[in-house]
């Protein structure tokens, strides 16, 4: 009797040890507070991406981010090496690379001219104009001086030089309002600042204005306007820049199958480039007008000096991109073709052109890549043949991630890379032969405008109390179903203890070899929902909803995320407003539990949207709902869940 009353005491305090498991999921300890089970460093969706290679062949990736935040990025993991958060009022308006040091220029009312440590992101040196100045509205640019640590800047109504830890500008000159500035393009001994010029009574159509200016003296040395019917912004004008051949301006005007070619300092165009010479194959004019050309992107630091742009064009239906390259014979400049390329679809997108060229050992390498309009990109990698050594495309998810919209190469460890982007926040980096990505980052949570927490199903691991809990009997009895999941809970907890308190998981009612198995690796591949909780309520879900249109629920045990919805109205992403659980878990139901997304869509209708909160799937046909109206509002009633 006296040991009898021993093991009931023993079981007595087992039990009540469970029960307490169970309350303190709803408080924590003094230690506790503050503490951070994991966290995920985000910068936004970039808006321009800067690859850059230093004297020392070390690489980085430079971007300006949606969220106004200047970031670099290792190229060979995606991790953050530094972030510098700017203002909201603080918008930055340009990036530039240059021996080691970034330069930004940022501001509406004030403008700030600051330059980084590219390896740390460590303040050199700032310089910012109060608003009451001539510095307001402007559009912004800012460049390097050639061999010099000073910078040249566009803000507002004034173009300035700058020299480091000077409180005033070596010199600066009024604008007087002729232009809205966006380019500034310096040569050894000038600048030429480039901009749409005002229009005029006597001049209604746009041009483009260009003023010249001596770095020495900060005087004008000529003003004139050049490319009518064009602007800055133009699908058919790129502005060219080498220290070697000079700069040019090439653009054709829209009804004209002649492109012109002006060299910057000059007065009147050079010559004109004729398509037949630049594709190698012979274009009808109808086909001459539907010709676009496009800047392309580069890296800065690996200073190859030919002027490119790429051209596309339509011939027999099918769209076709070109890169073209500058080059001398004698004295004279020429136009060629170095690598072509066709797509099926109707237009290639020409801001995700992208070229890079290196010498390897003695065979130069030269690689090309297009983002089409139906959200995929494609590239060609060569050596010194016209047989591609590399040709690829991105394949993946795009209901999860949105389709591709920008694309480019850099350099890493003397590797070529491709790093694309999509509209729902992802950033990926593969190898030119691959197919899956080496790393990358999901910046869609930076982008979050609602969140809410879902009550994951308690796990229902023992065949006997499941027929139990399925009996109609049981389901109508909420005290019952109570006391069974305790009983789960009791024979979870035995199988620990006997195990000698072993590996067997608490808290999610299945046996792990190695606790670190049970965290879900991210990858881009579709996965398995969460949709089985712990005993005790630990583990819910946080589900987003995002202003770029990602849904998403990320488990709260480890930060992995379990499902993503890329929410889209007539291809254009569903600006996600709020995010409500409607129907919440149930146990043993055969109902899902549902969340509510309200947004609004481009033209600024209503979107309302039910989804399977376990899965992100629509629960129906009708589920996805263009309301005719602009909600003010969306409140959540009190109701009962149905």
């Amino acid at each position: 009797m006296l040991g009898g009353t021993s093991l009931s005491k023993v079981a007595l305090s087992v039990a009540l040890a469970v029960f307490s498991l169970g309350q303190v999921a709803h408080g924590l300890f003094p230690d506790e507070a503050g503490r951070i089970d994991w966290h995920r460093a985000q910068i936004g969706m970039p808006t321009k991406i800067v690859p850059y290679t230093n004297k020392d062949s070390s690489t980085g990736i430079f971007a300006i981010t949606s969220r106004n935040t200047l970031a670099s990025l290792n190229p060979d993991n995606g991790e953050i090496t530094w972030r510098q958060i700017f203002d909201a009022d603080e918008p930055i308006k340009a990036l530039k690379l240059c021996d080691g040091q970034a330069l930004t220029l940022s501001g509406t009312n004030k403008t700030h001219v600051r330059v980084w440590n590219a390896d740390s992101g460590s303040l050199a040196w700032e310089f910012f104009q109060p608003a009451d100045a001539n510095y307001r509205n402007g559009s912004g640019a800012a460049e390097f001086l050639v061999g010099s640590k000073d910078v040249v800047a566009v803000a507002g109504d004034s173009f300035v030089r700058l020299t480091p830890n000077q409180s005033t500008p070596v010199w600066e000159l009024a604008l007087n309002a002729t232009g809205a500035y966006k380019r500034i393009v310096v040569e050894n001994k000038v600048a030429f600042v480039i901009g749409n010029a005002r229009p005029t009574k006597k001049n209604p159509n746009p041009k483009l204005q260009v003023i010249e200016v001596d770095l020495k003296t900060g005087t004008v040395v000529r003003k004139y306007q050049v490319a009518s019917d064009q602007s800055l912004d133009n699908s058919r004008l790129v502005v060219l820049e080498s220290k070697e051949y000079g700069s040019y301006v090439v653009w054709r005007e829209e009804k004209n199958i002649v492109w012109q070619i002006h060299r910057l300092g000059m007065t009147n165009p050079e010559w004109e480039m004729y398509h037949a010479k630049i594709v190698q194959t012979e274009l009808m004019p109808p086909d001459m007008l539907t010709s676009t050309l496009h800047e392309i992107d580069t890296d800065p630091g690996l200073n190859v000096d030919k002027p490119r742009f790429a051209m596309n064009y339509i011939k027999d239906g099918k769209t076709k991109t070109v890169v073209v390259e500058m080059y001398r014979t004698g004295d004279k400049l020429e136009m060629r073709k170095i690598v072509g390329f066709r797509s099926d679809d109707a237009v290639i997108a020409g801001s995700g052109v992208s070229v890079s060229a290196k010498n390897s050992g003695s065979q130069p390498e030269r690689a090309v890549l297009a983002v089409r309009t139906a959200g995929d990109v494609s590239w060609r990698r060569y050596t010194d043949t016209k047989t591609p050594t590399h040709t690829g495309e991105f394949v993946y998810d795009k209901g999860t991630y949105g389709p591709v919209t920008s694309a480019l190469l850099y350099y890493t460890n003397g590797e070529l890379r491709v790093l694309v982007q999509t509209s729902g926040g992802l950033i990926a980096a593969l190898a030119p032969g691959g197919t899956e990505p080496l790393w990358f980052r999901d910046e869609s949570l930076a982008h979050a405008t609602d969140m809410v927490f879902l009550e994951l199903p308690a796990p229902v691991s023992s065949a006997e109390y499941a027929a139990k809990a399925t009996d109609p009997s049981v389901l109508s009895s909420p005290v019952t179903r109570y006391i069974l999941r305790w009983v789960e809970t009791f024979k979870s907890a035995a199988s620990w203890v006997t195990s000698g308190f072993g590996a067997f998981d608490l808290f999610s009612g299945a046996h792990s070899s190695d606790p670190a198995s049970r965290s879900v690796a991210e990858s881009l591949a579709p996965k398995t929902p969460i949709t089985v909780g712990d005993h005790f309520g630990f583990h819910k879900l946080s589900i987003f909803g995002t202003s770029i249109g990602v849904v998403a629920a990320l488990s709260t045990k480890e930060g992995s995320r379990s499902w993503t919805r890329f929410l889209t109205d007539n291809g254009t992403p569903v600006a996600v407003e709020n995010v409500f659980v409607t129907r919440r878990s149930q146990p043993l139901s055969d109902s899902p539990p549902l969340v509510t997304v309200v947004g609004r869509n481009a033209d600024g209708n209503t979107i309302v949207v039910v989804l399977n909160a376990l899965t992100g799937e629509l629960i129906d046909e009708s589920a996805f709902n263009v309301m005719p109206f602009s909600h003010a509002k969306v409140f959540e009633l009190p109701a009962v869940d149905p």
